[in-house]
This record gives C-alpha cells, structure tokens and sequence, in this order.
C-alpha cells in the first residue's frame, strides 16, 4: 500500500497546487508553472507512485518517430497502445525503461475502444498491476506514467467511470483538406442512418437520400455515426469512396467524390476553446466507457497506464480530448478484452496500402 507519509506529502502538494490555482487561475494548464500540477516540484512528490508502473510502460516508436506510450500486460511480451496512433505504421517498436528498444507486431485490434494489442519477444517484463475503476472516484489523484523516473503528467479524476452517449464526446479535430460527404447522422439498428442530406454536397449527387442506413464504406463495416465519421476523416477532398447502403429492403451501392469542406464546418469557436491549440487525439470519441480525468496529455502521451496513489492502473490512457480533459479505459474493459485480443480473435483490419501492395503482387 501506499506509505502515509506520502499521501501526507501530495496532501501538502494538493492544497498548494488548489492555493495558486485560485489565485492564478489563468496559469492553471502551464504545465511548467510554479506550485502547479507540471512543475518540477508536483512531479517529483509523484516519483514513488510512478516508481513500479513506469517499468510496465513502454515508448512505442512508429516509422521512427514517438508515437504513443504502450502498457505492458504480461511478462512474456503482450503490450497494449492507442491502435490509432501505429495503425498506419509499417514498423513499430517499443523503448522501455532498461535501454532496449525491441520490434513489435500488431496482434489484436479492438477499433471501437482503438486499443491496440503488440508483441515483442520477450520473458522478463513487469506487467502492469490492475485496480478497477471504481475505486476511483471524484477528486482522486492519478498519475500518468512513462518509462522515466517522474510521470509524464498528474491530475484528478474529474467523472468517474460511465457509459458515453455519442452527444458527450467534443467533436474531433479534422486533418488539413479533409473531405466532405455532406450527411448528418443518426444511430440505427444496422449501422447509421442519413438523417440529412445537405444541398449540392458529394452525398446529394452520390444518390444518398434521406433513411438510407450505411453499412460499408470502401468495404469496411461501419456500426454507428462515430464508426462512419471517424473512416471518413481520412478521405481528403476529391477521392472517391464506395458506399454499400440499405435503402428500404434493397441494398443499394453506390460511389461518392468527396468535396472540399464548407467553412464553418471544421472546427468550430467552442471545440478551439476547448483545446486553446493543445494536440489532441484524432481519435478522441466513439469510447463505449470511458474513465475522464483532467490530467493534461497530448496525442502521443496516449497508450500508457493510468494509475492510482498505490501505483495500481485503473485504466490505459486513451484519448486526449480538450485541454484538461483526457479519457481513459477502465480496466474492467480492458481486461475483459484481453483475452480475445490475445487469442487472435480481433485481428488487425487490412489497410490500404497492404491490399494495394497484394494486388501489385498478383499481378507481377
């Protein structure tokens, strides 16, 4: 358990870090400030809670550049990370606290929680230690750890663990000259339905009309609204992409060229103010459950475990999604994931440039 003295110690952090924030209020989300939750002195107070987890947390490299934090699961080499960070990636690797940096394959992918489950040959890793959820409630201290000494971040937990409506989420952020179909959705039984079509949009004259329920796009099965807009946000403006559609009791397929978005359909004042140009995650929504904390992270701080004050993981870091707000997967979910995950069962989806490489291949 964790020793009293330090619970003392990070009391004593706490109300100076609640003195300066209602004082300097304006300084809360420095992280470098002094007396707030980044500065040195709030870190170091945090070095006995991060002291075991950050030998379960691992740096994952993509193509040669930082891409996430990986959490260790088991000591043989099963490691977990944000699927959405890697998954265009043709290499992955993990930098863990010893020095090593070994090669990793993608296993298991689950796309609704975009978990993402590695291998890397090995015997002799500490797995991360699980707590549930639950004991995490509001006001409670968490810490972030990576492979270092310090955690790469502290905050509290701001809602305890709930299920999430489509509503609760802040709209992603959109890559530069992403496309624009021009639908607005509803959630269905069999996959979104068009509940909208706007006027001389890449919908409209694709032929999409109003009740048509989406079913592929490009051939990937899409379950719901998020499904749908989170496949779409890589199409940029002038690609073309196949649509399979149910409309009544027919199943009707069809092609959109996706245009330019129309201003005022990206980012809008409130979601800027959300995250006052912080790096968030592409993929910050769509979560079944979710723990949120208020710990500040960016996009490649995701991946890695979230712990509590004995240094036990009530959760893997998921999402970066406003300024001082990030989301978590508790662990209940994740370790009931891991078997199947484990098991081959929810294998990586086949990307496009893999199927564009096997049919070069085919035709050599």
């Amino acid at each position: 358990m964790f020793r009293p003295w330090i619970r003392n110690r990070l009391a004593a952090v706490a109300a100076l870090c609640l003195l300066a924030a209602s004082s300097l209020h304006a300084q809360w989300i420095n992280r470098d400030g002094p007396n707030l939750r980044g500065s040195p002195a709030v870190k170091a107070a945090f070095k006995p809670v991060v002291a075991t987890p950050s030998r379960s947390t691992v740096r994952i490299v993509a193509d040669g550049k930082d891409a996430a934090y990986g959490t260790v699961v088991t000591a043989d080499g099963w490691i977990l990370t944000k699927f959405d960070q890697i998954k265009d990636a043709d290499k992955v690797s993990c930098k863990f606290k010893d020095g090593r940096t070994l090669e990793a394959k993608v296993i298991g992918v689950h796309e609704k929680n975009d978990l993402a489950l590695l291998k890397v040959e090995a015997k002799d890793l500490t797995p991360v230690a699980w707590s549930d959820s639950k004991t995490a409630t509001v006001g409670n201290w968490l810490a972030s750890p990576g492979p270092g000494d310090e955690p790469i971040a502290v905050g509290v937990v701001s809602v305890a663990t709930r299920s999430m409506k489509r509503g609760d989420y802040p709209p992603p952020p959109l890559p530069p000259n992403a496309g624009f179909l021009g639908v607005l959705l509803e959630p269905a039984k069999d996959g979104p339905r068009v509940k909208e079509v706007t006027k001389d949009s890449a919908a409209s004259e694709a032929g999409i009309q109003v009740d048509d329920v989406v079913l592929q796009i490009e051939g990937k099965r899409v379950e719901d609204p998020d499904a749908m807009i989170n496949l779409l946000r890589d199409y940029k403006a002038g690609q073309t992409v196949s649509l399979l559609l149910r409309r009544g009791e027919e199943g009707v397929s069809l092609t959109a060229t996706l245009k330019k978005r129309p201003a005022g359909a990206g980012m809008n004042r409130s979601l800027f103010q959300n995250t006052m140009g912080r790096q968030i995650s592409r993929k910050n929504g769509g979560f079944p459950v979710v723990l949120q904390h208020d710990t500040v992270l960016k996009a490649t701080d995701c991946g890695g475990p979230l712990v509590d004050l004995d240094g036990k993981a009530v959760g893997v870091n998921i999402a970066s999604a406003g300024r001082v707000e990030s989301y978590a997967l508790p662990s209940e979910v994740i370790r009931s994931l891991l078997p199947d995950l484990m098991a081959g069962k929810l294998p990586p989806p086949t990307r496009e440039k893999d199927d564009k490489k096997d049919d070069d291949q085919s035709k050599s």
